[in-house]
């Protein structure tokens, strides 16, 4: 089954958000779902338990001093490296104004389509969007090899389910490539 990459959201305290889980559920109607943490060094260590027990099945963690002196340029640098390596499935944001710019960034680093604020997905790279105040859903279709999709927080009821004991983390400490 192809990796879904799924950024990770946390608090001012370090906790995780209610929308990371959301995310992670939905990761799963397109493939494993692997969660990828962006912080300073020791911002991970209270939520890998927490991002197991949502389904998260591999965590990537990039640590950097820096990654708190730029705004978003460490998670789109971060994710698209991994979506270099790994060829996901697709890409999963909060559709939160950072989240927004960060899969538009994103989409065109690596040349695919991005579809914004979705309050679902589903299997073969689609969008849900709930249009006209909720009155209706449409389904779109995201384009290149690697969508991008920023998911409403909210749109998507978080299903826990615990990822295998075998599921794996991995560190890096990047440095942000500044422009």
């Amino acid at each position: 089954m192809a990796e879904v990459l799924v950024l990770v959201e946390q608090d001012a305290e370090g906790a995780l958000k209610k929308v990371t889980s959301e995310l992670i559920t939905a990761a799963r109607a397109l493939g494993s779902p692997s969660a990828v943490v962006v912080g300073a060094p020791g911002s991970a260590d209270g939520i890998i338990d927490g991002l197991k027990e949502a389904g998260a099945e591999k965590i990537y963690v990039a640590e950097s001093d820096d990654a708190g002196s730029y705004l978003i340029s460490p998670q789109v640098d971060v994710l698209s490296a991994i979506a270099e390596q790994a060829s996901p499935a697709g890409i999963l944001v909060a559709a939160t104004a950072d989240g927004k710019e960060i899969a538009g960034r994103l989409g065109v680093r690596l040349g695919s389509g991005v579809l914004a604020d979705v309050i679902d997905v589903k299997d073969g790279a689609v969008g849900i969007h709930s249009i006209f105040g909720g009155a209706f859903t449409v389904d779109a279709v995201a384009k290149g090899d690697t969508p991008v999709f920023s998911v409403r927080p909210g749109g998507v009821e978080a299903a826990r389910r615990p990822a295998p004991a075998s599921a794996s983390t991995s560190r890096s400490r990047p440095r942000p490539r500044v422009r």
